[in-house]
C-alpha cells in the first residue's frame, strides 16, 4: 500500500493555482472520474462552511482539499487512489487481522507516535483511524478500501486554530463525509471526458516506429506561451525572454485585439482566457516552438488511432479525415519517411496527443506547408 498522507500534504501547497468546484443541483459536487478496475465518478457532500478544491484528478487517483474561512475549522484532505495489490478487495471489512496489521505498519514506518482505532461509516464500511496527537501537525487519518481503491481522509488543524487538538465533533464530521462519498458507475462519456482533460497535445516529428514494443521515436514541441503577468513585467522592464532568447524591447505596440507587437518582429497573441499569450513571428504568423522532448521513445497504446487529414498521393486536404490503425500508420511511416516522400511525418504537419502517463493515444496529420 502506498502511504498517501505525505502526498496529500505536499500537494496541498498547489492550492494557490487551483479553482473551487461548483456544487450540483443535489448538493453534492463531482470530484473526477476513476477508470481503473471499473469506472466510477466520485462525488461528495460538502460540510457546512467548507469549499472543496481539486488538486489532482486522473484515471487512478483523485486528490481534493476542503477548506473553511473559519480558522477554528480543520483542513480536510481526500485521496482516492487505486492499488493493484488490493484490486480484488471490495471493502476493508473483508481484511483479516494480519492484513489490517500490515496497513498499520505502513503508518508506523513514517510516524511511530500514531495510535490506531477502528470505526465504520454510516453505511457500515470499516474505517482504520490513525491519530497523531504528539507532534505537530496533529492529524486524524481515516482509511478505507472500496473496489481496490484506497480512500484516505485526513483532518489537520488549520494554522490559525486556537487549539491544535481535533475534537470528537470534527471526527464525526469526517465520518459523515465518508458516509456521503459516492462512487457512481461512470459511462463512456465521463471516462472519455476525464481522459481528454488529462491529455496533452504536442507538435511532433516522428522519426521511427518499433512494432515489437509499440514505441515511436519522436521529437515533441509546443507553442511558447507567456503569462500575462510576466508580459506586463517584461514590458515595464523593457526586456523579455522568448524561448530562451533574451530580447531588449525597443518598441511595443498593442493592437485593438490585444495583440502586442514587439520590435516589429514578435507578436504576443492573447488567448481567450486572457491569462496567457501565444508567441508568434510577425513575418509569417508562425508559432514560436519550444522543444519538450528530443528523440524520445514513446509508447503508442493498442487502441490509439492515426487520423490522416491529407491525401498522401495528391497532398490535398481531405474533406473528411481517414482513420487508420497503428499498423497502417507504421506502414505509411516506413514508405513515406519523415520529410522526403509524400507529406511525411515532420513537425510542421503532425500532432500527437498523450494521456496522463505520456502514452500516445492519437496521431493527427493535418497540413503540409507546400500545399
Amino acid at each position: 500500500m502506498k502511504k498517501l498522507l505525505s502526498l496529500i500534504l505536499s500537494l496541498a501547497l498547489l492550492l494557490g493555482c487551483t479553482a473551487a468546484l461548483g456544487e450540483d443541483t443535489e448538493g453534492k459536487v463531482p470530484l473526477g472520474t476513476l477508470s481503473i478496475n471499473g469506472a466510477f465518478t466520485l462525488q461528495c457532500g460538502v460540510p457546512e462552511g467548507y469549499t472543496p478544491t481539486p488538486i489532482l484528478a486522473n484515471s487512478d487517483i483523485i486528490v481534493a482539499v476542503l477548506k473553511s474561512e473559519d480558522p477554528e475549522k480543520p483542513q480536510m484532505y481526500l485521496t482516492v487512489a487505486f492499488d493493484e495489490t488490493y484490486a480484488n478487495v471490495q471493502r476493508m471489512n473483508e481484511l483479516d487481522n494480519d492484513a489490517l496489521d500490515l496497513l498499520e505498519q505502513t503508518y508506523l514506518v513514517n510516524d511511530p507516535n500514531v495510535e490506531f482505532t477502528y470505526g465504520e461509516t454510516g453505511l457500515g464500511t470499516q474505517l482504520l483511524v490513525a491519530s497523531q496527537t504528539v507532534n505537530e501537525p496533529n492529524y486524524i487519518d481515516f482509511l478505507s478500501i472500496y473496489k481496490g481503491y484506497f480512500v484516505e481522509f485526513v483532518l489537520v488543524p488549520s494554522e490559525g486554530a486556537s487549539s491544535k487538538e481535533l475534537t470528537d465533533e470534527q471526527k464525526a464530521m469526517a465520518i459523515q463525509f465518508l458516509t456521503d462519498l459516492d462512487f457512481i458507475e461512470a459511462d463512456e462519456d465521463a471516462v472519455r471526458a476525464q481522459a481528454e482533460a488529462n491529455s496533452s497535445k504536442y507538435i511532433a516529428e516522428i522519426l521511427s516506429f518499433d512494432a515489437a514494443t509499440s514505441t515511436a521515436v519522436m521529437t515533441l514541441k509546443q507553442p511558447v506561451r507567456l503569462t500575462a503577468d510576466y508580459v506586463a513585467q517584461a514590458l515595464e522592464q523593457k526586456a523579455i525572454s522568448i524561448n530562451g532568447e533574451e530580447i531588449a524591447v525597443e518598441t511595443a505596440e498593442t493592437l485593438e485585439d490585444g495583440t502586442i507587437i514587439i520590435n516589429d518582429t514578435y507578436s504576443l497573441v492573447p488567448q481567450e482566457s486572457g491569462t496567457k499569450y501565444d508567441a508568434r513571428l510577425v513575418e509569417d504568423d508562425a508559432f514560436i516552438l519550444a522543444e519538450v522532448m528530443t528523440g524520445a521513445a514513446l509508447y503508442i497504446t493498442p487502441d490509439a488511432v492515426f487520423l490522416d487529414e491529407i491525401d498522401p498521393e495528391t497532398l490535398e486536404t481531405l474533406d473528411q479525415p481517414v482513420t487508420h490503425t497503428i499498423a497502417e500508420f507504421a506502414a505509411m511511416l516506413e514508405s513515406e519517411g519523415t520529410t522526403a516522400v509524400g507529406p511525411g511525418f515532420a513537425s510542421d504537419n503532425v500532432t500527437v496527443t498523450c494521456d496522463e502517463n505520456f502514452n500516445v493515444v492519437l496521431i493527427d496529420r493535418y497540413y503540409t506547408p507546400w500545399q
